[in-house]
């Protein structure tokens, strides 16, 4: 590599107004999505010249966030597309340089800049385009910019190879931080939604810190009729006239089984990207599925096109408000839906979890933040003793019977025949340390009858209970159709009856005050909540 010379370039005179931007209202993911609408831009603009060269395989695009406590943490955009010559380069950086083509996903020229300076206050880019022996890079320091009112910074030009070709985004001393597994486990889910079409392709693959996105396709349910199998998954297409612009709608609507409370709705898709949708984002207007705690609303999704419909600049919604336009899509939309929102309300199937997947999820969150200690978990096959408690015997004489229900992985059932099927064992040993005592909980799940008690505890010793959750218990519909629910059900049982014990404990003369079981119970959720973080 040979260094050229130094360009300068001229960002007079608006070098102020880049500090305004970490005011704007991104997220993680919408912000990090305006780097990969330029990269996947960049590819399927020179997609033929692209994939003809030796080798080819497609767009990879890498993003690295690296934490440093010394130096302080980064990240980096890096992709192969065909990279930028100095007309790009400095359309890239400049503010008021929008760019020649505006149909497609960098229409607004502004995502690189905007992103870039919401994350962090010093950002580089450096690229070089396919067929060119020229490579550039810049970095911009928001602070300085601001402090010295600078009107041009410096561009490095060096000669490389013509067969190179790429784009590296570099930024520091970052505003925005990407911490936490579930900050990051939701960055990660929500690109792999945005960026679903470009993944299906298999052209494009994109890293986080290493770990390839993928997107995972919801379940079509499928009807048997008279013998033959029958998916509940059509293709719609309409248009809606709004200002005298014909608006398209293409996509599918679906019903997906089992449901899901995060999963479900629309998706709205714009040129090949996600603008509203992925998980607990997608589009779900009452109109047309009804309040929260329907069926329709866990059940009823699909994916809509609308490639020449107005965005916002941050491209995370439509702009459609205030103009009657959402109005007229969901009017439009409604006689497509009908059929499909009655059948996903007239369903009843009931969803299956393995009593070792349940424990898992209900204790992983409780030993993790550290609030109880020394696990140990045993799993009853067969039918536990017989208690005592009469309540509790009726239960248990059912349990063998519904181990044998719903062989099958999906089953249709009756409407009255709801809640989640348990197999593996309905009777789990639980032992653990919890502020340094000793305990055994017996937890019996109980799915005998949704009108008996949601919880009964009974002690069978010193720091020994027997615990039977009922989790079909009519309260929780339509929760209880959810196997994502069960750990939560199991989990805030063993938080109460903790609450309880300690409330018992700690009580001087035997007697509890009111409040102290809810205190004690905020304090073990919060414990919970902290170790998730």
């Amino acid at each position: 590599m040979v260094t050229l010379m130094a360009k300068k370039l001229n960002i007079r005179p608006t070098s102020g107004v880049y500090a305004t931007y970490k005011r704007l209202s991104y997220q993680p993911w919408t912000a990090i999505a305006e780097f990969v609408d330029n990269s996947t831009q960049s590819f399927f603009d020179h997609k033929n010249e692209l994939m003809s060269q030796k080798y080819a395989k497609g767009l990879r695009i890498t993003i690295d966030y690296i934490e440093d406590k010394d130096m302080g943490d980064s990240i980096e955009i890096y992709d192969d597309a065909y990279g930028m010559e100095w007309s790009d380069f400095q359309r890239a950086v400049v503010l008021d340089r929008p760019p020649q083509k505006t149909t497609g996903r960098n229409e607004f020229g502004m995502g690189l800049k905007t992103a870039a300076c919401w994350f962090g206050s010093v950002w580089s880019v450096e690229s070089t385009q396919l067929g060119s022996r020229n490579k550039y890079y810049t970095e911009i320091n928001i602070d300085d910019l601001g402090k010295y009112k600078t009107e041009e910074i410096d561009v490095r030009e060096d000669l490389v190879s013509a067969k190179e070709h790429y784009t590296k985004i570099v930024i520091k001393k970052l505003n925005k931080r990407i911490v936490g597994p579930r900050t990051v486990g939701k960055v990660k889910e929500l690109l792999s939604s945005i960026y679903r079409e470009d993944i299906r392709s298999g052209l494009v693959k994109i890293f986080y810190n290493g770990t390839l996105l993928q997107f995972k396709e919801a379940p079509v349910f499928v009807e048997n009729i008279n013998g033959q199998n029958k998916a509940w998954k059509k293709e719609i297409e309409f248009t809606v006239n709004h200002e005298g612009k014909d608006l398209h709608v293409s996509g599918f609507i679906a019903i997906r089984i089992p449901g899901s409370v995060k999963d479900a709705g629309f998706t709205l898709i714009r040129r090949g990207r996600v603008i509203v949708g992925g998980s607990e984002k997608n589009y779900r207007p009452v109109e047309l599925f009804g309040d929260a705690n329907s069926y329709a609303w866990q059940r009823l999704y699909g994916e809509l096109h609308m490639d020449n419909w107005p965005v916002t600049q941050a491209k995370d919604n439509f702009d459609w408000h205030n103009s009657g336009l959402e109005e007229a899509f969901i009017e439009a939309l409604q006689n497509f839906t009908q059929d499909y929102r009655r059948k996903a309300e007239s369903i009843r199937v009931r969803e299956k979890i393995h009593t070792k997947d349940l424990v898992h999820l209900a204790t992983q969150d409780l030993s993790g933040s550290g609030l109880v200690q020394n696990l140990q978990i045993e799993i009853v096959e067969e039918e536990p003793n017989q208690p005592q408690n009469p309540a509790k015997k009726a239960i248990q004489e059912k349990l063998t019977d519904l181990q044998q229900e719903n062989s099958s992985q999906e089953e249709v059932v009756t409407p009255s025949d709801d809640g989640v099927t348990i197999e593996g064992g309905n009777h789990v040993n639980y032992r653990f340390m919890y502020k340094h005592i000793e305990y055994l909980f017996h937890i019996i799940f109980d799915m005998s009858d949704p009108a008996m008690d949601w919880l009964l505890v009974e002690a069978d010793g010193e720091n020994e209970y027997t615990l039977s959750i009922n989790m079909r218990h009519s309260f929780f519909k339509p929760l209880i159709e959810k196997r994502e629910f069960m750990p939560i059900m199991m989990r805030m049982s063993i938080a109460l009856v903790l609450a309880e014990i300690e409330s018992m404990t700690v009580s001087p003369d035997g007697r509890i005050e009111p409040s102290a079981i809810r205190l004690k119970m905020n304090e073990i959720l919060e414990s919970v909540r902290k170790g998730d973080e």
